[in-house]
């Protein structure tokens, strides 16, 4: 770690070192020596900021909430679904190319710390909820029916979320364009059955 940086950056750096070693290896695979190590600080310096790895873990779900929900999709659901849907799959395509999409970190990380860390999984628990609002919002944006929000909102997430795990398992680039095709086709089927009525 560069020598320059002290307090608050300190600690957000070794937030975001266990953040991406954790979504890499996961949680229970990425020790703290791990993080030290990556980070190239002492533990004096990892115990001044973090009581445990546990503590850390929880300042980890409050940037993937930060980052994913608040900063990203939050804003862009304000679009309409078509608009929705293409550019948060351009975004995902962009991470792949770089090398850098492993999967919906809350999503991830949330499977496999459910049954660790109960008060974690909560958490996590609460990010999911966020991002089916998320996607409720949009379809909202783009006029679909009060009565039909959630279940399709619901649709939408498992579809995404699907999605992303299988990319994670297979690493293959063909399976965001299957996610973007049934998640525009989300908005068609109801945009037919709106019609059929």
């Amino acid at each position: 770690m560069n020598k320059g940086i002290k307090g608050e950056n300190s600690k957000k750096y070794l937030i975001e070192i266990a953040a991406k070693l954790f979504l890499q290896k996961g949680y229970s695979n990425t020790g703290i020596n791990d993080i030290l190590t990556e980070a190239g600080v002492s533990k004096g310096s990892f115990y001044f900021h973090f009581s445990s790895k546990k503590d850390l873990a929880v300042e980890v779900s409050k940037y993937y909430y930060k980052i994913i929900v608040q900063n990203w999709l939050k804003p862009l659901s304000n679009n309409t679904w078509d608009v929705f849907i293409n550019k948060l799959v351009l975004d995902i395509k962009n991470s792949t190319s770089l090398g850098k999409f492993f999967g919906c970190p809350i999503a991830i990380l949330g499977l496999e710390i459910a049954f660790i860390e109960e008060d974690l999984s909560d958490m996590y628990a609460y990010s999911i909820k966020e991002l089916i609002e998320v996607f409720k919002n949009s379809l909202k944006v783009s006029e679909v029916s009060e009565d039909k929000l959630d279940s399709i909102a619901r649709k939408a997430f498992s579809i995404y979320e699907g999605y992303t795990v299988y990319y994670r398992i297979t690493k293959d680039k063909n399976v965001i364009d299957f996610m973007l095709k049934d998640l525009l086709e989300i908005q068609l089927h109801n945009n037919i059955s709106m019609n059929l009525t």
